[in-house]
């Protein structure tokens, strides 16, 4: 009998666990309607959008608007010059160095926003604190700017827009571009007169990645790399 309770309480468990609308995404069921909501799932944080960051990611609280609003009014609180945008950040003295705090958003789908609470310490990789999960509302998408981002990632600026594969920009653009690699590994930014052009996933040489922000190219830019040669003149 003991055993029979314990195997009913385990599949009771797992059913609870399947159904979990806070998951950090929707559970594989095959049907065209879940398959739709996975390619809708926008993100946002996309320097911490890589498989380890992911896989220590923790399950999503639900908070409401104004829960939210209260931490962030506290971030507020603790940042000297706070300014409104995607994240806000704070740190306090710990030890002979500094911690930070980052709450931001980190990815948005058709009814859901993800909000991430980050640390770090002595300038190394962030760590999470915690994830949270609020309903969209009128309310809540002016707060994140959700049509603003959306407005962007559709914007085609020279040919290129958010989410092409770095194969088509190459095809399209030709490798006269100057690159400028980020600490990050595979991440770049490729330089052309016109557009830079932000990837993830990319190594020199290689058409793999993906971009993850286009804009025209300022002057500053062009200031900084004046030094590095093309691509295709080296």
């Amino acid at each position: 009998m003991r055993y029979v309770l314990g195997i009913l309480c385990l599949l009771l468990l797992w059913g609870c666990s399947e159904r979990h609308p806070s998951q950090s995404s929707p559970p594989d069921t095959g049907s065209d309607e879940e398959a739709t909501k996975l390619r809708q799932r926008h993100t946002v944080l996309e320097i911490l959008d890589r498989p380890a960051f992911r896989d220590a990611a923790p399950v999503a609280r639900e908070m409401s608007f104004e829960k939210y609003t209260a931490l962030k009014a506290e971030y507020a609180r603790r940042h000297e010059h706070y300014k409104p945008g995607y994240a806000i950040t704070y740190r306090r003295k710990e030890g002979d160095d500094w911690r930070g705090y980052w709450l931001t958003l980190e990815s948005f789908g058709d009814d859901s926003i993800w909000i991430a609470e980050l640390t770090q310490y002595e300038s190394k990789g962030w760590d999470w604190i915690a994830r949270y999960r609020l309903e969209r509302s009128p309310e809540v998408d002016e707060e994140f700017k959700i049509h603003q981002i959306l407005e962007e990632r559709s914007r085609v600026l020279g040919g290129v827009k958010y989410g092409m594969a770095v194969d088509e920009v190459l095809a399209k653009k030709g490798r006269h571009y100057k690159c400028n690699v980020h600490a990050e590994s595979g991440s770049a930014d490729l330089i052309y007169d016109d557009i830079k052009v932000s990837v993830r996933g990319w190594w020199t040489g290689s058409g793999k990645g993906r971009v993850v922000r286009v804009e025209p190219t300022a002057e500053r830019t062009k200031e900084f790399m004046k030094d590095v040669p093309y691509e295709d003149e080296k």
